[in-house]
């Protein structure tokens, strides 16, 4: 079941291509625990890049082999 759940996830952030998926679209695409997956695919080898805006997380995409992250453009800064 882990597997499909990792494959499916695969799955729609390769169709997303740049576009960031958020956790309640692959929630709402059937699988139940997003985050678990997401890192799941992390240990497994998979660039998986964290896309914010405004300090808040919009989704995940999926980086392609050799694709660096790039750097944030402000250090973060917590409990502000």
């Amino acid at each position: 079941m882990a597997q499909q759940h990792r494959e499916k996830v695969l799955g729609v952030l390769r169709e997303a291509g740049e576009r960031p998926v958020s956790v309640v679209e692959l929630r709402e695409r059937g699988v139940p625990n997003p985050a678990s997956v997401i890192y799941e695919l992390e240990l497994a080898g998979f660039a998986i890049d964290r896309v914010h805006r405004r300090g808040r997380l919009v989704g995940v995409r999926l980086l392609e082999r050799g694709e660096e992250l790039e750097p944030p453009k402000r250090p973060r800064r917590f409990g502000c």
